[in-house]
């Protein structure tokens, strides 16, 4: 991501900071041009507007960009009036991720049309959009423009960026999707519990997939379950696991947390002497690998997480919320305690860590992609396909749902292309 800005100076805008930062803006996403519209037909390759507004956009959401997840900012929504791209933005925790989608206005008539993402690590991200915001703040100030709203809360940000403490709680406040200088005493509260128990990106994680659960209940659930009798919820033999698989396929610089979470779960495979066609029958028979009790016993259901993972001197340890007795409850059980695995598996420090519902969160995505490869193994699944199997019998072989033998199916190739270095 890159841009270029030239200032107009005859601007004639009412408000001061709009007046002051009318510019020719060319904003570059990846190696696509993302100004570059159709207005009433005639083609145009950059922006005469306001940049004002963006700036202070960014300025004000920048800790909920950077703490939430499964939550895009939209550029649009701090357009000021302007035809802008739809440039949406998104961290997941390990990749920030920009893109363009098309979007076309009415009187006048402008159309953006859409492109490929950009995808950077969080400090080129962070330097990229600091660069931005700061020079319309440069501009305003060399208008004599000063004591903006969005100047204010820049500093503000900055201040709270130096701090680590503070930047931890501005981060968890923004994981919650509130601002973290108007947060009350519940809210500081909850969020000071919960950094009791997670740390880091489990943390964010946590407090992100917390959002619309009743958090008090939820942290009681999490203070609750620690108590119970070890026997209930350690792994022996899976610390050990976890330490041959981190051997066996190591990590890779600048890798999807998806690839990650496939070639873990081959290792995992190899290290227990499981053949591809081996299948695990349901919950019991993949615990039983791990050197868990007879008496390990799932916990008490509760909303906003669906396994504690937690790791003390004698072993990784999984709480694994009841979610029902249904079948398919029955087979989300199981897929949790995969994803449980994969988070000791493929994060092998010892920690705690949630595994929930976000979808846009790196531990979450690499967890699923370990649960799938680990329980359905996609050139079993695929070898059912050809031979006639529909997934539903292919779901019921391997004892999940037929959306992870579909999402299998639609991700072979990328899986063979991961493993094929190991």
């Amino acid at each position: 991501m890159r841009f270029s800005v030239e200032w107009q100076d005859e601007a004639v805008n009412v408000a001061p900071e709009e007046q002051a930062t009318v510019a020719d803006l060319r904003l570059w996403v990846g190696q696509g041009n993302v100004c570059l519209h159709l207005r009433n037909e005639q083609p145009a390759d950059h922006l005469t507007i306001s940049l004002y507004s963006l700036a202070s956009g960014l300025a004000h959401e920048w800790w909920t960009l950077f703490g939430g997840r499964d939550q895009e900012l939209r550029l649009v929504k701090h357009r000021s009036g302007y035809a802008v791209p739809d440039i949406r933005m998104s961290y997941d925790g390990a990749v920030f991720e920009i893109l363009a989608h098309q979007r076309v206005y009415t009187n006048p008539d402008v159309r953006f049309w859409s492109g490929p993402p950009d995808v950077m690590t969080r400090v080129e991200a962070e330097d990229k959009l600091s660069d931005f915001i700061e020079t319309v703040l440069t501009r305003l100030n060399a208008r004599k423009v000063t004591e903006t709203s969005a100047a204010l809360r820049w500093a503000r940000v900055q201040a709270s960026r130096q701090d680590a403490d503070e930047a931890t709680f501005c981060e968890a406040a923004g994981a919650l999707g509130l601002d973290p200088y108007q947060v009350d005493d519940a809210a500081a509260d909850m969020i000071g519990r919960a950094a009791g128990v997670f740390e880091g990106e489990p943390l964010t994680e946590f407090l992100a997939g917390a959002r619309k659960a009743d958090r008090e209940k939820l942290l009681s659930w999490v203070e609750s379950v620690e108590k119970r009798p070890r026997y209930k919820s350690r792994l022996k033999d899976l610390g050990p696991i976890s330490a041959q698989a981190a051997d066996m396929a190591p990590n890779r610089i600048g890798e999807m947390s998806w690839a990650l979470g496939y070639r873990r779960a081959r290792a995992v495979r190899k290290i227990l002497g499981l053949g591809e066609s081996h299948r695990f029958r349901g919950m019991k028979s993949l615990l039983e690998f791990l050197g868990a009790s007879k008496n390990f016993e799932v916990a008490p259901a509760v909303d906003g997480i669906r396994l504690l993972r937690s790791d003390h001197e004698d072993g990784p340890h999984i709480h694994l919320r009841r979610h029902g007795v249904s079948s398919e409850a029955r087979s989300s059980e199981i897929f949790t305690l995969a994803r449980g695995i994969g988070d000791i598996v493929c994060f092998p420090e010892p920690q705690k860590a949630p595994v929930n519902d976000l979808h846009s969160a790196h531990r979450q995505a690499t967890g699923r992609a370990f649960a799938a490869e680990l329980l359905a193994p996609v050139s079993e699944v695929l070898a059912m396909i050809d031979d006639g199997r529909d997934v539903v019998s292919a779901a019921d072989e391997f004892c999940v749902s037929t959306a992870v033998i579909k999402r299998q199916i639609e991700n072979a190739e990328r899986i063979r292309a991961a493993c094929t270095a190991d």
